[in-house]
């Protein structure tokens, strides 16, 4: 499973059996998982002839359609790695430890398409539509000042939390 590198998904579909290859179906997910591999297979969809892995899960199998080796970009440019300041890795570690938090889909939203569509109904009721320009654009000048200020906020966000949760003001 691991030796497919993520920069080669494209796309993610659901496998799901025809009737009467729901067994085939099971023995070739239960297998997969079993030994924590992946199948390798081809199909046409549409014009195209595709690359796909088989992906095992839990609750079934994952289609997940890949880039051909060619299709895949270079690295543009190369990152040059830099010398770190200890103290500013283990802020920013903790500061990564801070805002961890489980990964639940239903929280995230596309906003702007949101926004987008608020604004189209706006205008379909003739309300206007005034563009609000947000971006604003801040140098950082000293890393270690701007990692312990986000530091600080995610300490403070977190005490809140745990206040509210707790019922203490």
């Amino acid at each position: 499973m691991a030796e497919v590198n993520m920069i080669y998904y494209e796309k993610d579909y659901y496998a799901v059996p025809d009737t009467g290859a729901e067994k085939a179906y099971e023995l070739l997910r239960q297998a997969l998982l079993a030994q924590k591999k992946v199948a390798i297979a081809k199909t046409v969809m549409g014009t195209n002839e595709k690359l796909l892995v088989l992906y095992p899960t839990k609750e079934g199998i994952i289609v997940k359609t890949l880039f051909y080796y060619d299709e895949i970009a270079a690295i543009p440019k190369s990152v040059p790695r830099m010398k770190l300041d200890e103290n500013e890795l283990n802020m920013a570690k903790m500061l990564i430890e801070n805002m961890t938090k489980p990964f639940v889909a239903e929280e995230y939203q596309d906003e702007y398409q949101a926004r987008l569509r608020e604004a189209i109904m706006k205008k379909i009721q003739g309300q206007e539509i005034v563009a609000v320009d947000t971006g604003t654009t801040a140098n950082v000048i000293d890393l270690m000042e701007a990692l312990q200020k986000s530091l600080e906020l995610s300490n403070k966000k977190d005490e809140e939390s745990k206040k509210k949760l707790t019922g203490t003001a």
